[in-house]
């Protein structure tokens, strides 16, 4: 007879800043309108959901938010934080 194990959860490696501690400046720009976007249309800060970052194909810069805590990137795709956001553009 089986028996099946539960899938163990397994960490998952985000995309990393480049060497030097940050992604490309159009990447960021982009990834940046992409939520302040989000945010214009969606002002009540009490009642929308916080997005943790967004999802940015670095081919041709169209992104998505990303609300779940362990997203799937596409492998032309980078995640670029919330945090990360706030911090390297303001």
């Amino acid at each position: 007879m089986f028996t099946i194990e539960p899938l163990k959860a397994r960490p998952t490696s985000m995309p990393q800043p480049d060497s030097y501690g940050s992604f490309d400046p159009a990447l960021l720009r982009a990834a940046k309108d992409i939520y302040n976007f989000y945010c214009q249309i969606n002002p009540d800060r009490e009642r929308r959901r916080q997005p943790i970052g967004v999802a940015i194909n670095q081919l041709d810069y169209r992104g998505k938010l990303i609300f779940s805590s362990y997203p799937v990137l596409l492998p032309e795709e980078c995640f670029i934080s919330v945090a990360q956001l706030e911090t390297e553009l303001n």
